[in-house]
């Protein structure tokens, strides 16, 4: 009798525990519906890629069959010394904008570190990040390999890497927002469509970016980035990092435009609204530095005379080797240059924590 009862009593002791266990009415539904939901945007996202890339190299192959490699030189060998000089310059600049947002970042993380430091740190990053294509992970990646040496944490480096990535987000939103505001025809002409829903299209964006600074600075001044608080930046700060990421775009943009044969007669406000669009569709597709993609779209929003092939080809592989190639190879250098450093031993300046936060 008293094994009866005290199995019967072990049953209803099991069957408790399972229901207590058991996932709630819906639960393993949801799961599902989430994960087939993230599998589909994976997908989606693919797909866009995939379709962007192939349609860059369609646009690519149709400009440069025509075009022999003698003549692509030539065309090279013709943008001179003077306009060379510029592209190098307007990079440089570019990069120090990036410098600038870097700073702030590491000051947000309530550390410091000299200013040559963090320039290094961040040309090392971005050199490499920039031609790799996948600038979160990657610009992650490296910067943790860096700052670990002089005592940031892993929290340090998250709050450094979505400070960066926040302010290129937003920088590049306010330039997409005002070139398709501004001058949506190259755009509406490349694709066959009217010009209003490219300009409504911008009026949002820029409105969007808006209310992401204003909120930020407004609500409350924390967010949770993979289980870690992050401080938000207060208005004038925001303002001040929007301004150095829109910099960074607009030395990037004049790099380019400074390359592009002059007889296509584009306004910098025209290179402009070309850059922007081709930068967003190159990111779009995340192909690795989003080569080809750029290039295909830049030459299918110029809308240019075909017999200028060979001067925009030509215009487009300098563009890559100034902004591109020649960071890189500089960045490789100087971190492989700093990694001899650190194995000889010597000191870097470790990170120091100011008495109040940066506000």
């Amino acid at each position: 009798m008293s094994s009866s009862a005290g199995g019967l009593e072990g049953e209803r002791l099991r069957t408790a525990d399972r229901g207590a266990t058991a996932p709630p009415d819906g639960g393993v539904p949801a799961r599902r519906t989430a994960s087939s939901s993230r599998r589909l945007r994976q997908l989606f996202s693919l797909l866009v890629g995939l379709a962007l890339f192939a349609g860059a190299l369609w646009v690519l192959a149709r400009w440069a069959r025509d075009v022999t490699l003698e003549e692509l030189a030539a065309e090279l060998l013709a943008i001179g010394p003077a306009r060379v000089g510029l592209a190098v310059l307007f990079t440089a600049l570019s990069f120090c904008a990036l410098v600038g947002y870097e700073y702030y970042a590491v000051l947000y993380t309530r550390r410091r570190l000299p200013l040559p430091v963090v320039a290094l740190y961040s040309f090392i990053t971005q050199g490499i990040a920039h031609a790799t294509g996948f600038g979160i992970f990657v610009g992650a990646s490296v910067r943790y390999r860096l700052y670990a040496a002089p005592g940031f944490g892993l929290l340090d480096v998250i709050t450094i890497q979505v400070y960066f990535s926040t302010t290129f987000g937003l920088a590049l939103a306010t330039l997409v927002g005002l070139g398709l505001g501004l001058d949506p025809e190259p755009l509406a002409r490349a694709l066959g469509t009217g010009a209003w829903p490219w300009r409504l299209a911008g009026a949002t964006l820029v409105a969007g970016v808006a209310a992401v600074v204003f909120l930020s600075a407004v609500l409350h001044r924390k967010i949770r980035v993979f289980g870690h608080l992050v401080d938000l930046p207060d208005l004038r700060t925001s303002l001040f990092l929007l301004a150095l990421g829109v910099g960074d775009l607009l030395g990037v943009a004049a790099t380019l435009h400074v390359l592009l044969p002059p007889q296509l007669g584009l306004s910098f406000f025209e290179t402009l609204a070309v850059f922007v669009a081709a930068l967003g569709l190159g990111l779009l597709s995340h192909v690795p530095g989003s080569l080809g993609v750029f290039e295909g779209a830049v030459l299918l929003l110029v809308d240019a005379p075909r017999e200028l092939a060979a001067p925009l080809l030509g215009a487009l592989v300098a563009f890559r080797a100034i902004y591109y190639m020649l960071p890189l190879l500089l960045a490789l250098l100087a971190w492989g240059g700093l990694e001899a450093v650190r194995s000889l031993g010597r000191r870097e300046p470790s990170a120091t924590r100011p008495a109040r936060p940066c506000r």
